[in-house]
């Protein structure tokens, strides 16, 4: 079982500003001004969409690389409709730029690894996810 651990960020004015240590590594959060956060950092569903943008172009990268391909860079722009969302629904539509010299094939098989991203797998094939929380 992993453990990550929250705690609020003192150094800064906001009072919603916080941060989530990951191995390490400190990932800021806090809310927009219009909510009374101090917009100095994402608000924590952007980490969702961050996490699924940046798992896409880690399977591209990693694959081309392991294949041998001619892929010089990636860039993906994420369209995203919550309209629904309190309804269950969220979209999330993909760009996804292929920057090389690359056969159409080979563009075809980056594009299909691409839905192979697992943190995008483990969103879209019906989760069972158990949230639990105490208090200490």
């Amino acid at each position: 079982m992993k453990t990550r651990t929250l705690a609020k960020d003192t150094e800064h004015a906001s009072p919603y500003r916080q941060y989530v240590d990951v191995d390490g590594y400190k990932i800021y959060f806090d809310q927009p001004e219009s909510v009374g956060g101090g917009n100095s950092a994402p608000a924590p569903h952007a980490y969702l969409d961050a996490a699924v943008l940046a798992c896409k172009g880690m399977v591209i990268r990693l694959f081309a690389a392991r294949r041998g391909l001619a892929l010089e860079d990636v860039k993906i722009t994420l369209h995203t409709d919550d309209s629904e969302e309190k309804n269950g629904r969220y979209v999330m539509n993909f760009e996804i730029e292929l920057i090389g010299d690359l056969t159409d094939k080979e563009k075809k098989t980056l594009l299909a690894v691409a839905e192979q991203c697992p943190v995008g797998k483990l969103l879209q094939d019906g989760i069972d996810v158990e949230l639990n929380s105490t208090l200490v």
